[in-house]
């Protein structure tokens, strides 16, 4: 299925390609972009390229879509990507976002990820989407509540800090078809 190209307000959402690996790099280099991800920071370029290769690229291998570069149409830069990461359960994927600390605080990821949502449940047709959140990443959090998903539990150990190497608290939250509003 080919991924459709969305368009909102100054960017676009197009499927991830080799060549955003020196943007990805960018962002993903940088310690306070990276540090409640489960990935990063990168120390060389070619990780960024590499990332892009081996996970972005292979996700139709596992039945879900190319993850979406988050393009600012001005400069055709890559500023962050979003996606839909993992097949949790038949029908029910989690998605995932980062954004290049240049971009935050504009709304932009917010609304990146209502897009996303629309094109899971309606395009792709997925009945249930999930998103979790490190408890300490209240930016994170932010966009998560702005997109009114529903709050499932807590989990004291799910979330992986790979700069402490301990399992921390994390938030999880839901969206179906029926609490998503378009």
């Amino acid at each position: 299925m080919k991924q459709p190209i969305i368009y909102f307000e100054d960017y676009l959402l197009r499927a991830i390609e080799i060549k955003d690996g020196r943007d990805m790099f960018e962002y993903g280099k940088d310690l306070e972009t990276v540090k409640y991800l489960s990935w990063g920071p990168y120390s060389d370029v070619t990780e960024a390229f590499l990332s892009i290769k081996e996970f972005f690229l292979k996700r139709p291998e596992r039945g879900l879509p190319v993850g979406y570069a988050i393009v600012e149409l001005s400069t055709g830069k890559m500023i962050g990507t979003i996606d839909f990461h993992t097949i949790v359960s038949e029908g029910v994927v989690e998605a995932g976002f980062c954004l290049n600390k240049a971009y935050w605080n504009k709304g932009i990821m917010s609304k990146a990820l209502h897009k996303l949502l629309e094109v899971g449940f309606y395009y792709y047709g997925f009945n249930k989407i999930i998103i979790g959140h490190a408890n300490q990443n209240l930016q994170s959090q932010r966009v998560i509540e702005k997109n009114n998903f529903v709050f499932d539990y807590e989990d004291d150990t799910k979330y992986y800090n790979r700069f402490t190497g301990l399992n921390e608290p994390s938030k999880w939250y839901y969206h179906t078809k029926e609490t998503f509003k378009k």
